[in-house]
């Protein structure tokens, strides 16, 4: 096969590619498992990208012929390494209006400028060459999208006139699949980080109309902050938001981690829901039950760091009910909210709102409580009591947590 055959045959699989929503990974791999087939001699391989994600900074992949593809997330706090900074690819990302570096590792053109590339020269590399190829994901001032995409040849005398142009024609193309998939990435990013998982999955299945909401038996916790007006009082916005942040770092993971949903920050406070739907009530009811109780113990115990240092802190109070919800699109016009309606939401806000009149910062419902078969022995009935707007007075319980 020739190059420019090559070059076509590869074209056609990446239009493919681009009509396809798969992994990089397996992008990455068919692209170089194809050059090396048309005559392109390609022993590694790297391609990177940013990401729009809360925690995730930028994604990178590293392709070795016979091997499996690595992939490696640089995340938010981490900083990046002096190998990286010394590295081609850091050099192409610093200089703006530079789009491609080039370096013979062997003969006597040999350029060893960047460490990495004696390691690579010492793995047998013989050519290099690292590509940017800029396209725009999101409109975000300071976010720089676009593709890094690097080769390393094993050929005797490197990549040829022929193989380096077929390299900077492929790039492209590569380069727009992966924007395609980025955009995918983004979206979903995004709608998880806003809306959560299962919203997020139901907004891209199509659920965008007002009114298209579906019943769901769920666990529902109302988590809230007492103290946090008297504090924001007296703190600044930055700090207080700072603060908030932290200790939503305390409650939001119990409830993640065991497959809950979490649905709205509602200024210092959190609804949250375990949906009833693939699980039995008793299991349900033990998973929510137990979040709200790590969630509790994380806030306890970081209050009792902060008094230590004479920090100010919140106390938290949750509420956890059972009941019949709809969840979907609520909202006026083309401005919706994906959410939870209905009474059972409401009745979990007023028993919330007892947890001070009452003493204790755990309250749950009698329905609840009827479902929760697994934690019978914990609970401790603190008697019934009238909800705000509720027709008929409830039974709550706490637990000894």
């Amino acid at each position: 096969m020739s190059t420019a055959d090559a070059v076509q045959d590869i074209s056609d699989w990446l239009i493919g590619q681009g009509l396809d929503d798969g992994g990089y990974d397996d992008l990455l791999d068919g692209f170089c498992e194809r050059l090396n087939a048309g005559g392109i001699p390609v022993q590694r391989s790297m391609m990177a990208m940013r990401t729009l994600h809360p925690t995730i900074d930028a994604r990178g992949f590293v392709w070795r012929r016979n091997a499996e593809v690595e992939v490696d997330n640089f995340t938010t706090e981490r900083g990046p390494t002096q190998d990286f900074l010394d590295s081609p690819l850091a050099y192409l990302l610093q200089n703006r209006d530079i789009r491609e570096v080039r370096r013979p590792l062997t003969g006597p053109n040999a350029t060893l400028d960047f460490p990495v590339l004696t390691d690579l020269k010492d793995q047998g590399v013989t050519d290099y060459m690292i590509m940017k190829v800029p396209f725009k994901v999101a409109s975000l001032e300071g976010f720089e999208s676009g593709m890094l995409i690097s080769w390393a040849s094993d050929a005797p005398d490197g990549f040829t006139t022929a193989c380096v142009t077929a390299l900077r024609r492929l790039a492209p193309r590569l380069a727009l699949v992966m924007s395609n998939r980025l955009l995918r990435e983004v979206t979903i990013n995004v709608l998880d980080t806003y809306v959560g998982h299962q919203a997020g999955e139901r907004i891209l299945s199509g659920e965008i109309s007002r009114g298209s909401l579906h019943q769901i038996d769920a666990a529902i916790l109302m988590m809230d902050f007492r103290g946090f007006t008297a504090l924001s009082d007296r703190t600044d916005g930055a700090h207080m938001a700072a603060l908030l942040n932290e200790y939503f770092e305390r409650i939001v993971p119990p409830v993640l981690d065991r497959g809950g949903e979490i649905l709205k920050f509602m200024g210092d406070g959190v609804l949250a829901t375990f949906s009833l739907k693939d699980l039995q009530d008793e299991m349900v009811c033990k998973t929510a039950l137990d979040a709200a109780i790590e969630a509790l113990n994380n806030v306890h115990d970081w209050n009792t760091e902060r008094v230590a240092g004479a920090a100010p802190v919140m106390k938290l109070d949750v509420a956890v009910h059972l009941g019949r919800v709809q969840f979907g699109n609520v909202g006026a016009g083309n401005r919706l909210d994906f959410t939870v309606i209905g009474a059972a939401v409401n009745e979990a806000s007023r028993i919330e709102a007892l947890s001070d009149e009452l003493s204790h910062h755990l309250l749950i419902s009698e329905s609840f409580a009827a479902a929760a078969t697994n934690c019978t022995g914990r609970l401790v009935s603190v008697g019934r009591h009238r909800l705000r707007g509720v027709s008929r007075d409830q039974e709550l319980f706490t637990v000894d947590y």
